[in-house]
């Protein structure tokens, strides 16, 4: 049985949207288009944060994920994690 192709639209081409055309382009029956309404991709200034799972996360659809991150200017971050507790009454 032949495989079918598969049409997939993926609206926004943002920092999800283009990891996940990243990361379907490389199945071979899927047939991916990214749509955005800017003329153009650009910086916009913004840093985002990625937990150590969503780096691991990465690193499985984009094996150079540590590289390139690097090449743009990623700064490694040493955090500490948050919890925060309403008053449990009963």
């Amino acid at each position: 049985m032949a495989s079918q192709t598969i049409r997939i639209g993926i609206i926004g081409g943002g920092l999800a949207g283009a990891s996940l055309a990243n990361a379907l382009v490389r199945i071979p029956n899927l047939e991916v288009q990214l749509f955005e309404s800017s003329p153009e991709f650009s910086e916009r200034g913004a840093a985002i944060g990625l937990a150590a799972n969503a780096q691991q996360a990465l690193q499985q659809f984009i094996p150079s994920a540590k590289e390139l991150l690097a090449a743009a200017g990623a700064v490694p971050m040493q955090s500490s994690r948050v919890m925060i507790v309403s008053k449990i009454t009963g």
